[in-house]
Formats: C-alpha cells, sequence, structure tokens
C-alpha cells in the first residue's frame, strides 16, 4: 500500500493534537502522531480492511 499526509479539516486536525497532547501529559513522553492516509485504488479497499 501507498500513504500520504491525510488531509485533515481544521476540527479533525485540532482533535488529533489534543489526543496527541493528552498522550505526553499521560506518557511523560514526546510523543508525535502522523495521520496518513492510503491512495489511488488502496483508498477503495482501507475501510473494508479497517482502515489500514
Amino acid at each position: 500500500m501507498n500513504y500520504k499526509p491525510a488531509q485533515l479539516d481544521g476540527q479533525l486536525l485540532a482533535r488529533l493534537q489534543q489526543f496527541e497532547s493528552d498522550l505526553r501529559k499521560q506518557t511523560a513522553s514526546n510523543i508525535v502522531l502522523i495521520a496518513y492516509q492510503t491512495t489511488g485504488e488502496d483508498a477503495d479497499n482501507g475501510a473494508a480492511a479497517g482502515g489500514k
């Protein structure tokens, strides 16, 4: 599968950043979350495969 950075709207990006911040606080680790999405034909099969 091929992946590209996910195109997230402002609200989803804020939620991802908040989750990232929460994980940093809970683990005392510098955690970075990265959102990717499948490209091309792989994108059509992502939902059926659980988004992986």
